[in-house]
């Protein structure tokens, strides 16, 4: 998500949160004749706002598509408001909590429902203000000239208060001339490509049906290698065998070739909090007790510095620094051959924490930078990527997420060494499959699995 698309969330949630403040205590005015709260009512309005953050993250009020249905947004709120007032009532029947103005609680929601109401009609045109005005947008380009093109580019010229912004349309052979797509900047499909990396175009809206299985697969293979978004207007005379996740366009049918969860604010939100904490955590306790050790193992065993440092792919194909315990001697081919068995560059001590994985420790540090997760695909040399982006079909893909200290491809056997290409193929279909399923319950449970993987002990980990 763009940095404007993360203030549009913060703007709406911090808005949610200040009108139930508000209601809570204008009800407590009411009821009490006072907006001083005693101990009592500051716990209730603690655990007002808590539960909140909890049910809209449960009903994603803040994930909104380019094009969003009104009476969505309001049958949302309605199911966030009934939940919150249930979680309100089971809570304070749990823990016995007695003394509240029931009134008082019936009159907040009605008061913030309303509030909450109004204020969603007042942000959602101000966003659309907003991007008339030429922020907030997305670049788009629209492929094919026929009917269902038609309908999108009329779409995408009705109003910029869905921000995207249409650059260029291209056709195929010869653009059709019974569909009137004047004012539009037209190109022969044989630009595509180039136009889309000189343009940095985001989008990619797809609308000549599946019939031209050569254009469709090679657009495919070039937005999954660009990292960018495919978006396909079906006619649905046939069916694409992949993940896909519709919208609407209007009345128009838009399909996603992949679902990415972590393309949700709030469960990038989650990630990242999880991330730091857990980083924090390991490198508050545990990093202070085994870097002496290791550091000390390591300078005496070898010549060098204890850290090693070397230049990995990471999100959105971006280069950063990354961190390891010094595992081999000094050596000219470290940013150019991967380990192998019996590799004669690594030390003793390397043999050790390789096979543990305490090599990788200093990851947690990439962590807390933001480089890197704790569960993600593993960041690859940039050789590498370069070499296999070239021989794998899909394999930018992985580089839509954050690299990770553990990933599924490594818990399920797919660590170490990949001597053929099927075997790097395997490990990015595993990477691609985590990306469309990922949850923080499937974090937890990855995390578990290499610890117990540390524990009983690899044969891919040398």
């Amino acid at each position: 998500m763009r940095n404007t698309d993360r203030k549009m969330w913060f703007f709406l949630g911090s808005g949610d949160i200040l009108l139930l403040n508000f209601a809570f205590i204008l009800s407590h005015l009411y009821f009490k004749d006072s907006i001083s709260l005693n101990d009592h009512y500051i716990f209730l309005l603690l655990v007002f706002n808590l539960s909140w953050i909890l049910v809209s993250s449960m009903f994603s009020l803040y994930t909104f598509s380019r094009v969003e249905h009104v009476e969505h947004i309001v049958y949302n709120i309605i199911k966030a408001e009934l939940t919150h007032a249930l979680i309100i009532t089971a809570l304070l029947f749990s823990l016995q909590k007695t003394g509240f103005e029931r009134g008082l609680i019936l009159l907040t929601y009605v008061i913030d429902f309303l509030l909450i109401i109004l204020w969603r009609f007042i942000a959602l045109s101000f966003i659309k203000r907003y991007r008339i005005s030429g922020y907030n947008y997305r670049r788009v380009v629209l492929v094919g000239t026929g009917s269902i093109s038609h309908q999108m580019y009329k779409f995408l010229q009705s109003s910029q208060s869905h921000g995207l912004k249409l650059l260029s349309v291209f056709y195929y052979k010869k653009a059709k001339e019974n569909y009137d797509f004047s004012g539009a900047d037209l190109k022969n499909i044989s630009e595509l490509e180039q136009f889309c990396i000189d343009n940095k175009i985001d989008e990619i809206y797809y609308a000549m049906g599946m019939k031209e299985d050569n254009i469709i697969h090679d657009l495919i293979s070039f937005s999954d290698k660009n990292m960018i978004r495919l978006r396909v207007l079906p006619d649905f005379s046939s069916f694409l065998f992949r993940k896909i996740h519709v919208n609407f366009y209007g009345s128009m049918p838009v399909i996603t070739l992949r679902d990415e969860p972590l393309q949700d604010e709030m469960n990038r939100m989650y990630k990242r909090i999880f991330d730091i904490l857990f980083s924090l955590i390991v490198i508050l306790l545990v990093f202070p007790i085994i870097f002496p050790i290791i550091a000390l193992i390591i300078k005496l065993s070898s010549k060098g510095p204890v850290f090693f440092k070397q230049t990995r792919s990471g999100v959105n194909n971006q280069d950063f620094v990354c961190y390891k315990f010094r595992s081999m001697s000094v050596n000219k081919d470290a940013d150019n051959l991967q380990a192998i068995k019996n590799d004669m560059r690594i030390t003793t001590i390397g043999k050790f924490i390789r096979k543990t994985n305490i090599d990788e420790f200093p990851q947690f540090l990439n962590v807390l930078f933001g480089d890197m997760s704790i569960v993600g695909p593993r960041p690859h040399m940039v050789k590498h990527t370069d070499e296999y982006s070239k021989l794998i079909e899909d394999y930018m893909v992985r580089q839509l997420v954050k690299p990770g200290i553990t990933g599924a491809a490594q818990v399920y056997g797919f660590r170490g060494e990949t001597r053929t290409t099927e075997d790097m193929r395997n490990r990015v279909e595993y990477d691609i499959w985590y990306l469309e399923n990922w949850s923080l319950l499937l974090d937890v449970k990855l995390i578990f699995l290499t610890v117990w993987n540390m524990i009983k002990g690899q044969k891919e980990a040398f």
